[in-house]
C-alpha cells in the first residue's frame, strides 16, 4: 500500500514534497522483479532491434487495452524521455525561427526548450471558468495565423490536471487542420485519470487528427519509473515516420534497455498496482481539496480539483503568502517548508500559483495542507492580492 500512517515524525516535521512530478511510492513489484532478473542474468547492453520490438508490443497492447487504440507497431519509436522527444521533434519538424504554441499554464520545458533551439514559444493563456479551465481557441487560431507551426497539447494536463473534453479536441483538430499545423500530443499522464471523463487519444479521433499529430507517451509517470529512461513517440502520419527514421538514430539510441524491461513489466503485469495507486490518489486529492475549500474564506487559497495527475494547482493570488521579493514557491517554502513548483515557471498565466505534488504518503499530504492553511490563516486572505496580480 502506498499510503500508511507509519511515518517517521521527523519526516512529517521536516521538508515535505518535491518540485519534480514523481511519486514517493515504491515501484510496482513486477517492475522490481523484472529489473532484478535482468541485472542478475547477464550483461546489460545497448538498445537493439529485439528490445525495440518488445517495447512496441508492450506499448501497443497497453494502448489497445486502455484506450481502444492500437497504432501499428512500427510507428511506436523509442526515446529516453518526453523532453528529449519534444526537443527532437522541434529540431526536425519545425524550422528554426518558427514559433510553437503552448497553452499556459504549461509544463515548464514546453516553454524553456523551444527558445533554447531558436523556436520561439507563444504563450496562449487558458481561461479559468469557475470550476474548470478551458482553451482559448481564438488565441490558438491567432497564433497559427501569426506563423506558428506546432501546438503543444498536454492532455491530461500538467500542471492543472485538466482532462480535455471531446468537443475541445474537436475544435483543436479543426483549427490545426485549417492552418496545416502540427500537434505534439503529450499524453504521458493518461493512466492517471481520476474523474469520470475518460482520456481520449487525440490522434485516434480521426484520420485528419492522426495525420497532423505526433504522440508522446511513457509508463514513467503512472508507474513511477522516470529514471529508467524509456518513452515513446507514436507517428501516425507515414511521412512523419519516414522523416523520423532518417534522423532518429542518436535520439533513439539513448533509450535504456532497462527502461524497456521496466516498461514491459509495468504494462504487462502492473495494472492492479496502478488501479490501487489511482484510487489512493483520488482519495488523497479529494481530501486535500476539501480542506482547502473549507478554509478558503480564511486563507484566500483557491484550487480546482484535478481530473487527472497527482498535481494540485494552487492559486495564492488572494492569500497573504506571496511576497514581492521572492518567487511564490520560495514564499511557500519559507512559510511552510513545503517544496512546490513556482507557477511563473509555467508561463505568465501561472504567476501567483504554485504546483504541489500530492503523490506522497497521505500523512505527508495532510501535514502539508495543515501547514499551508495555518500559514495562510496567519497572514489572512486578500493581503497579498495586489502584489500577486502584479507578478510578471
Amino acid at each position: 500500500m502506498p499510503f500508511t500512517a507509519d511515518q517517521h515524525e521527523e519526516t512529517i516535521l521536516g521538508d515535505i514534497g518535491r518540485s519534480l512530478a514523481e511519486m514517493e511510492f515504491e515501484h510496482p513489484p513486477a517492475v522490481t522483479a523484472a529489473l532484478r532478473t535482468a541485472l542478475e542474468s547477464g550483461p546489460v547492453g545497448y538498445l537493439d532491434d529485439e528490445e525495440i520490438l518488445r517495447m512496441q508490443s508492450a506499448v501497443g497492447d497497453w494502448l489497445a487495452a486502455s484506450y481502444g487504440w492500437r497504432p501499428a507497431a512500427e510507428t511506436i519509436r523509442p526515446v529516453p524521455d518526453l523532453v528529449t522527444g519534444f526537443r527532437a521533434i522541434l529540431t526536425h519538424f519545425v524550422p528554426e525561427g518558427v514559433p510553437v504554441i503552448v497553452p499556459t499554464p504549461g509544463y515548464m520545458p514546453f516553454l524553456s526548450v523551444p527558445p533554447s533551439i531558436n523556436r520561439p514559444a507563444i504563450e496562449v493563456p487558458m481561461i479559468e471558468d469557475g470550476a474548470h479551465w478551458r482553451y482559448d481557441f481564438a488565441g490558438i487560431r491567432a497564433a497559427f495565423a501569426g506563423g506558428a507551426r506546432l501546438l503543444v497539447l498536454c492532455n491530461p494536463h500538467n500542471p492543472i490536471g485538466k482532462v480535455a473534453a471531446d468537443e475541445e479536441l474537436r475544435e483543436i483538430e479543426r483549427i490545426v487542420a485549417e492552418f496545416d499545423g502540427l500537434v505534439f500530443a503529450d499524453e504521458i499522464h493518461a493512466p492517471l485519470v481520476l474523474g469520470e471523463r475518460p482520456h481520449v487519444v487525440y490522434a485516434a479521433r480521426s484520420e485528419r487528427a492522426a495525420a497532423h499529430t505526433i504522440t508522446a507517451t511513457s509508463a514513467s509517470k503512472a508507474f513511477n519509473i522516470p529514471g529508467t529512461k524509456c518513452g515513446q513517440l507514436v507517428f501516425t502520419n507515414p511521412d512523419h515516420l519516414r522523416h523520423w527514421r532518417r534522423v532518429a538514430h542518436w535520439h533513439e539510441h539513448a533509450t535504456s534497455v532497462l527502461g524497456v524491461i521496466a516498461t514491459e513489466a509495468a504494462y504487462a503485469r502492473g495494472r492492479a498496482w496502478l488501479d490501487e495507486i489511482v484510487e489512493d490518489l483520488r482519495e488523497t486529492l479529494r481530501e486535500a481539496v476539501a480542506a482547502l475549500h473549507a478554509s478558503a474564506g480564511r486563507t484566500g487559497i483557491g484550487v480546482i480539483e484535478p481530473e487527472a495527475t497527482y498535481l494540485l494547482w494552487l492559486d495564492l493570488r488572494d492569500s497573504g503568502l506571496l511576497r514581492d521579493d521572492v518567487s511564490a514557491a520560495r514564499a511557500v517554502y519559507d512559510a511552510t517548508r513545503i517544496r512546490v513548483t513556482d507557477g511563473a515557471d509555467c508561463g505568465r498565466a501561472g504567476a501567483g500559483f504554485v504546483r504541489f505534488n500530492a503523490a506522497l504518503p497521505r500523512p505527508r499530504v495532510r501535514a502539508a495542507m495543515e501547514r499551508l492553511i495555518r500559514a495562510a490563516e496567519a497572514d489572512g486572505p486578500g493581503r497579498g492580492a495586489a502584489g500577486a496580480h502584479g507578478v510578471g
